[in-house]
């Protein structure tokens, strides 16, 4: 067998196993979304959002340089609190909150949500990772400082005092570690800017069950990994082009196009299926679109953070699908996308 034909019988390999893996953790994950059917509470879906994101984390600890550097406390503890968050805001905040409307909401909810944990979560891990994870004492005091900062700045100043001490605190923490090199800024970068984007991505699912009931996690998925699949097959059998070889070598401006192209589309079939309900092709055509560009943009983005730790993959969970965190990497901005975008774009197109 000369070398062309080996190697092109070792690619078809590759692929087969890949779509092998691929099908069997999509029935999978079928099966999860099968069971959030049976009941009327959020709690399946967080269970199953928050459990996912521990095993990201931890596949995050241990990721090649990142491994030593202690990066589970400041994620744990983002995680912990946003959870904390979503739950007050179904049984405590967010009392108005009616389960048995879930589907044919407003996601006023969801968005305010979104904002408040993202930020606030984003805060919670800097604190963590300014006191817990750094060499410089200046910079853990400041940490410290700024974890007590709400309560403490609220007892001694005033309300209308605290958040202007919690900025002035974490501007001073984020300038020290990224700007002025405290510590190494790959690293630093990868945990201030990952972190809040996996927690808020993936608990954020709660609110598409909420918004657009199991059928919208269905069509989020379908949207997300059919555009991850066309742009695997169209780069690895068309792919000349590489627009960014030095974060995702193997990613071509080919694969892109077809991974757009299957997104766009899977989103006007989930309308037309119903999983979208109230829309029409043209906005199911704009909301894959925009759930595609979001899903590619994210699993760059975590290619930049592997790129930081020198690995290939997050884990070796899933064969040649790699880790847990390239399995969910497309929904760190393809959740908050979706839940900001598809109330508007799906009225595309309708009288």
């Amino acid at each position: 067998m000369s070398a062309a034909a080996s190697d092109a019988a070792a690619k078809r390999a590759k692929l087969l196993r890949r779509t092998r893996v691929g099908a069997t953790i999509t029935l999978g994950l079928a099966g999860l979304l099968y069971l959030t059917t049976l009941f009327k509470s959020e709690l399946p879906v967080l269970a199953v959002s928050a459990a996912v994101l521990g095993v990201c984390i931890w596949e995050i600890d241990r990721m090649g340089s990142l491994a030593g550097r202690r990066l589970w406390a400041p994620l744990a503890a983002a995680a912990v609190f946003a959870t904390w968050m979503l739950w007050g805001y179904f049984h405590e905040v967010g009392g108005g909150i009616d389960l048995e409307e879930r589907g044919h909401v407003d996601l006023g909810f969801g968005w305010a949500w979104t904002i408040q944990a993202a930020l606030q979560s984003g805060l919670v891990l800097t604190a963590v990772y300014a006191a817990a994870c750094t060499r410089s004492w200046v910079v853990r005091l400041a940490g410290v400082a700024l974890l007590a900062s709400p309560s403490l700045a609220d007892a001694l100043l005033g309300a209308e005092h605290s958040t202007l001490v919690a900025l002035a605190l974490f501007l001073f923490v984020v300038l020290r570690l990224v700007v002025f090199g405290a510590e190494r800024r790959g690293q630093a970068l990868a945990a201030l800017l990952l972190g809040p984007l996996l927690v808020v991505s993936l608990l954020g699912l709660v609110w598409i069950w909420y918004g657009f009931s199991h059928w919208g996690l269905v069509a989020l998925l379908a949207i997300a990994k059919i555009g991850d699949t066309a742009g695997y097959y169209v780069g690895s059998t068309l792919g000349r082009h590489h627009p960014f070889p030095s974060i995702s070598p193997g990613k071509t401006s080919e694969g892109c196009v077809g991974s757009f192209i299957a997104g766009a589309a899977a989103g006007a079939l989930c309308v037309q299926l119903g999983w979208l309900p109230g829309g029409s092709w043209l906005g199911g055509l704009a909301a894959g679109g925009a759930v595609n560009v979001a899903a590619q943009a994210s699993d760059l983005l975590e290619s930049w953070v592997k790129r930081k730790a020198g690995v290939k993959d997050s884990g070796t969970w899933f064969g040649p699908s790699g880790g847990m965190l390239d399995l969910v990497d497309s929904f760190f901005l393809a959740t908050p996308v979706a839940l900001f975008s598809w109330p508007l774009l799906l009225r595309l197109g309708q009288p």
